[in-house]
């Protein structure tokens, strides 16, 4: 190449290219490499190209003059510019973490800490920025080759921290606990004979600790805007029966009389406790008002009716125990199979119900059902958890039968090697959720069409000339739009609650083995289902994607 093609401008910031045709054939076609080369002499290989302008200068270069008496123009093109580090700014949607692009200088300045500052300012991102991360960008970015992008993420919110609830902590152990944990003898066994005494309190005991709710701490949003937390439900004691709050501290209840401790939702009552040696043709059927301890067993036939915890040391053998609390059976639930009937071993417990084994026997609870050795070919509805394992996860088998469960429902194995039918329903409120959510979802449906309305009815009002519009029509509309908007937000932030609570409860939902999962056993979910159709090792069922997926269980 005999001439310069290139030209730098006075300021240094563009490259611009001479193009002309030769008169003749060019002995040499100028290429891309040429001007490259030049690029390199001036120094500015580094600048940005524009390729377009390069590929129509060099047509024009390599072209031959048509006609030499012609003096053809020359053409000027700038084919490329020096351009500094470049910086994009993305917030999320939900405005809780900005990122910064930076973009490597074409031959320019390189990015300066003020000017990821100045960008930031430029955004409103005036939260949660992280200062380390910013001087990381800026190193980084001084490596950049020409074009090239580095992004990182520089500025954070924080969500906030909702508060907790009201929550009652029992000072006294309950029968439930005292059947799945038997007392150690002095030798450090257990004796899963010995249950220990009748759990009993006496007038001025602390029974139940009230840990007050929390306000919670407030979040922000990158742009600084507090985000708010949502306190905890403050509750308060519910004394029953026998219990009142302690005049020393108002988060303390204690008994006022000496009996036995049952325990409610928001607190407790004592009751006057019957003790019998065993409940049978002598004894008759019981109803008693208060909890009953049975130091034998309830044999068959018999009924056994108490307003609240009922505690069998024996066994039940097809009877009948109704309980306005717990129930609790420390050797076991025998009934026996009955084609086309009912079982003939009923428990029915507003609380939990609690015992070594059950087989063949049908139970409603109000709380969880909890097993140590097995549950075999019976009905279980609970609006519970159901627990069929013990405490060191050596024992514990649920086979045949069918169960309906609120929560989880957890056991060593379920199912068994013979492919015995065993059906799992959980979740079982999910139909009145649905209901109270789709009743929500139809109040911000009925008030969107009371919007549209109004809007309309403002619309036309528009359409009045400002002198001629009733002023007090004017207002009513303004007053009832404003109204609308709020019931509106009130609304739904309501459903948003519901949908919520529904999505986190049906998370917790699971169906666990932590041993064996044998073929037979049908599982549900909400409405999905799934068949086990061969023998798994320890699994869990979750509802996942919308179906019921099977995965391994890692204790």
């Amino acid at each position: 190449m005999t001439q310069q093609l290139l030209q730098l401008s006075q300021d240094g910031q563009t490259i611009s290219l001479i193009a002309k045709p030769f008169k003749e054939s060019p002995d040499h076609v100028i290429s891309r490499s040429d001007i490259a080369g030049e690029l390199v002499e001036i120094d500015a290989i580094n600048f940005y190209l524009f390729e377009n302008a390069i590929d129509s200068a060099l047509g024009i270069i390599n072209s031959r003059q048509k006609d030499s008496d012609v003096e053809v123009k020359v053409q000027q093109f700038v084919i490329a510019e020096r351009r500094d580090s470049s910086l994009l700014i993305k917030t999320e949607p939900d405005l809780m973490k900005t990122s910064i692009t930076v973009i490597g200088a074409y031959g320019g300045d390189p990015v300066t800490g003020n000017a990821l500052i100045d960008a930031l300012k430029e955004n409103h991102i005036v939260k949660g920025i992280r200062k380390t991360q910013l001087q990381e960008l800026l190193g980084r970015s001084k490596l950049l080759a020409p074009g090239e992008k580095l992004t990182m993420p520089v500025a954070f919110g924080r969500f906030p921290v909702h508060g907790t609830d009201t929550t009652f902590e029992p000072l006294v152990d309950d029968s439930s606990q005292r059947i799945l944990r038997p007392q150690s003898t002095d030798d450090g066994k257990v004796d899963m004979l010995d249950l220990g005494d009748l759990i009993t309190v006496k007038a001025g005991q602390a029974i139940m600790k009230l840990v007050p709710a929390t306000t919670g701490c407030n979040g922000f949003n990158v742009l600084g805007k507090e985000i708010a937390a949502i306190p905890g439900n403050e509750l308060v004691f519910d004394c029953g029966d026998g219990t009142a709050i302690s005049e020393d501290d108002g988060n303390i209840l204690v008994a006022t009389k000496s009996g036995v401790p049952l325990r409610k939702p928001c607190g407790m009552q004592v009751d006057d406790a019957l003790t019998l040696k065993g409940v049978n043709v002598t004894t008759g059927h019981i109803d008693f008002d208060g909890s009953i301890l049975i130091t034998g067993d309830v044999t068959p036939g018999m009924k056994v009716s108490a307003t609240g915890n009922i505690i069998v040391s024996g066994f039940v053998e097809l009877g009948e125990l109704k309980a306005g609390g717990d129930i609790a059976v420390a050797k076991g639930i025998i009934g026996r199979q009955q084609e086309g009937k009912h079982l003939a071993c009923y428990l029915q417990a507003a609380g939990k119900v609690t015992s070594k084994f059950a087989q063949f026997v049908e139970i409603d609870a109000g709380q969880d059902v909890s097993f140590s050795l097995h549950a075999l070919h019976c009905l279980i509805r609970t609006k519970g958890e159901l627990s069929v394992i013990d405490q060191i996860k050596r024992h514990g088998t649920l086979s045949g039968g069918y169960v309906e469960a609120g929560s989880r429902v957890k056991a060593l194995n379920i199912g068994a090697l013979a492919g015995v039918p065993t059906e799992i329903i959980t979740f079982t409120q999910h139909s009145a959720l649905r209901e109270q959510l789709n009743t929500a979802y139809q109040a911000v449906e009925l008030e969107q069409a009371q919007m549209h309305k109004i809007k309309e009815a403002q619309l036309k009002l528009l359409k009045i000339p400002s002198t001629k519009r009733p002023p007090e029509l004017v207002e009513k509309v303004k007053a009832s739009i404003q109204l609308h908007r709020q019931r509106m937000s009130e609304l739904n932030s309501a459903y948003q609650n519901l949908k919520q609570a529904y999505e986190e409860q049906l998370e917790q939902v699971s169906i666990v083995a932590v041993g064996r999962l044998f073929s037979g056993v049908s599982c549900q979910i909400e409405k999905e289902k799934l068949n086990i159709l061969q023998e798994h090792g320890p699994s869990v069922v979750v509802y996942k994607d919308r179906a019921l997926q099977r995965l391994s269980y890692n204790a």
